[in-house]
């Protein structure tokens, strides 16, 4: 199955890429795709706390919906989903 992924703000740096479509092995799960996508320690530090979970200050939304409100790492992916990673903003 095919994924579009887009990253946001320094994420797009991180990652080499505005956007990318990924393929992943049906069925898969958000966190099957980010741990294709995390494949430096960099990467991972930015999505991953130590303990395996999603890191606080990046935000991973499936079809408009954060996925911790969803299935949290578990969230299924179907073909053609809509994946976007980006940074936890605050402003003022």
């Amino acid at each position: 199955m095919t994924v579009r992924v887009r990253f946001l703000a320094h994420l797009r740096t991180r990652f080499g890429a505005k956007e990318k479509d990924v393929e992943l092995a049906d069925p898969a799960r958000i966190e099957d795709l980010l741990n294709l996508l995390c494949d430096t320690p960099e990467r991972r530090n930015d999505v991953f706390k130590p303990d395996g979970s999603i890191n606080p200050q990046v935000i991973v939304m499936k079809g408009g919906m954060n996925v911790l409100s969803l299935q949290g790492l578990g969230t299924p992916l179907a073909e053609g989903d809509s994946v976007a990673i980006l940074p936890f903003l605050v402003g003022g």
